[in-house]
């Protein structure tokens, strides 16, 4: 069971005033709407992931509206309030102003709104202030940055964090740097508080992503040859078909239907109002319900059923107590180390289990005997065969723990869980012959130069690395519900560009392999596009005949082949779609 996650406060604000519509000589978008945009991620992220969390929002260079009567300073509620979609409204319809902006003045309206708000003195709260800081030099000089400093490091559990229009940090080469960015500046260096520029604000929260926690370690003892070392697990990869938790999952569908008690479906009303409006308004969920019936369609309640198998054609009941009876006893938790294999020996059938774990010695007592234990198995190339029993009387399960050794990361043992023998799924193997003679070195290295030019590295592009890619699927679910919360009518938000780069090569890797396509269609011969049809897909379980001519290389979706004309290139494309795998389509 994961750990509770705390409740947190986020305080928006943001820069409405007259210089909100300025624009720099890089820029094609005033700074407030690229504030908004940011702004209603963070309150759309805030709804679908935490919703219970509070949200303030401030607005600078507005009408006067505060508790602290400071100028131009307005507060969209007098108290917090939990997430929802009145604040999304609110913030798309911000719009730029002729009044004066001071974010000195803003910051000192949402210390007084936390400090009268926030009750919790363990909650954590989170302050964004959006502005491109074009103040003019008199309105910030009367401020004593020391105070505003003593100000903000009262606050314990308080993280700041300014969004400006330009990149401030060392490495940017910035010219011109206004008095209030100076300002800022002065105060960011001198504190915790934190600057980002916008572009890049919204680029790495566009995807929204619950925030990490601790995770809950599974504590036992691992028993090999009479010791017995205290260790921990850590949940390393979950499996979503196995393990489903609050953060990978969507929500289920909720049905709402119309009262009963309304006539307005059959006569239109008479004060001129919207059915459609009408309709919305009174609205009820609906609950889904398991009923119990028997045979003739008869509700049974559930306390008159008894549970109870059916084989052979007659009813076997089985009563509580036998529940009891059947159950498992008599293991103690903990993990027992049964031998040793050769990694080697693995086969990758047995990789299948419920997600990989982590194990790590639990005290510095028991980190000797352990990491020696690691130390063994990476110099010989072993893996261990364990027993894992979760909880006293539970059913054990066999599993294999792989040592883990990387520098500059968590040494320990992996631990895969076994499949069961049912679980498994026989593969027909087919030889394959050997393609010596048959291919020359010429072809050899244009294949491996086309390899080498589709080849990623690292950080370029930095979300292709390993362990990077978002899940697609949920971010353009959280888009859509979003669209449709905001535009009830109209065609569902077709898929943004900023998700599409993520299921589509780039473009300069593209460029590099043209190149090299054109050198392999000159060795290979005719190379033909075949688009993969259900056909195809439904004979995927073939294995590929692989005979003594030049090799054929394919692609998931869109396969190449190679041949002496088309007719041929077209049968030989069928044969490869078991070597070459299926991509799920997301």
């Amino acid at each position: 069971m994961p750990p509770k996650s705390k409740k947190n406060t986020l305080i928006m604000v943001t820069n409405v005033g007259s210089t909100s519509l300025q624009l720099n000589s890089v820029e094609d978008e005033p700074f407030i709407d690229k504030a908004k945009f940011a702004m209603k991620m963070l309150v759309e992220k805030k709804i679908f992931l935490q919703p219970k969390d509070e949200i303030g929002i401030i607005t600078m260079g507005d009408e006067t509206d505060n508790s602290q009567d400071m100028d131009y300073v307005k507060e969209y509620n007098e108290h917090l309030l939990i997430p929802n979609w009145e604040m999304v409204k609110y913030i798309n319809g911000l719009a730029s102003t002729k009044h004066p902006c001071n974010w000195i003045e803003a910051l000192h309206v949402a210390l007084c709104f936390i400090k009268r708000e926030v009750v919790n003195p363990d909650s954590t709260v989170f302050l964004v202030i959006f502005n491109n800081f074009k103040e003019d030099a008199d309105s910030i000089e009367n401020y004593d940055a020391d105070n505003i400093i003593g100000d903000l490091n009262n606050y314990d559990n308080l993280h700041l964090l300014f969004v400006g229009e330009n990149p401030l940090d060392e490495e940017s080469q910035i010219e011109n740097v206004t008095p209030s960015e100076e300002f800022a500046l002065s105060v960011i260096k001198q504190t915790q508080a934190q600057y980002e520029q916008i572009n890049n604000f919204i680029e790495s929260r566009r995807f929204f992503m619950p925030p990490p926690t601790n995770s809950m370690a599974w504590k036992f003892n691992l028993q090999w040859a009479g010791l017995n070392i205290a260790c921990s697990n850590y949940v390393k990869v979950e499996s979503e078909n196995i393990v489903v938790t609050d953060s990978t999952k969507l929500s289920p569908w909720k049905m709402a239907a119309v009262k009963e008690s309304l006539d307005f479906l059959i006569d239109k009303p008479k004060d001129g109002s919207n059915v459609n409006e009408i309709k919305e308004e009174n609205k009820q969920e609906v609950f889904r319900a398991n009923i119990q019936m028997d045979v003739h369609r008869n509700e049974i309640k559930q306390e008159n059923i008894i549970n109870g198998y059916k084989y052979g054609g007659k009813y076997i009941p089985f009563s509580d107590d036998d529940e009891v009876a059947m159950k498992y006893s008599g293991s103690i938790k903990g993990m027992m180390v049964y031998g040793f294999v050769p990694q080697d020996e693995v086969q990758l059938e047995c990789w299948t289990g419920s997600g990989s774990r982590l194990i790590v010695p639990e005290t510095d007592n028991d980190a000797v005997a352990f990491y020696s234990l690691v130390q063994a198995m990476v110099e010989k190339r072993y893996a261990a065969i364990v027993r894992k029993v979760y909880a006293n009387n539970n059913l054990p399960r066999m599993g294999v723990l792989f040592p883990k050794v990387v520098y500059d990361d968590v040494w320990g043992f992996v631990h895969i869980e076994l499949p069961f023998v049912t679980d498994l799924r026989i593969i027909q193997k087919r030889p394959i012959q050997s393609l010596d003679g048959s291919v020359n070195k010429e072809k050899l290295d244009a294949l491996d130069d086309f390899i080498d030019a589709m080849t990623i590295v690292d950080n370029d592009p930095e979300y292709l690395n390993p362990g990077m890619f978002p899940n697609v699927i949920n971010q353009y679910h959280w888009n859509a519900i979003a669209d449709r919360v905001l535009n009830p009518k109209g065609a569902l938000l077709p898929l943004n560009g900023y998700l599409k780069k993520f299921l589509e090569p780039p473009e300069y890797l593209n460029e590099k392999v043209k190149t090299h396509y054109e050198k392999l269609h000159k060795l290979f011969g005719n190379i033909n596009m075949h688009k993969e049809t259900t056909k195809d897909k439904k004979s995927a379980h073939v294995a590929p005949k692989i005979a003594n001519e030049p090799e054929k290389t394919g692609a998931t979706k869109d396969i190449l082949t190679v041949g002496k004309d088309n007719d041929e290139a077209a049968s030989d494309s069928e044969e490869l779609d078991m070597s070459m795998g299926e991509l799920d389509d997301l």
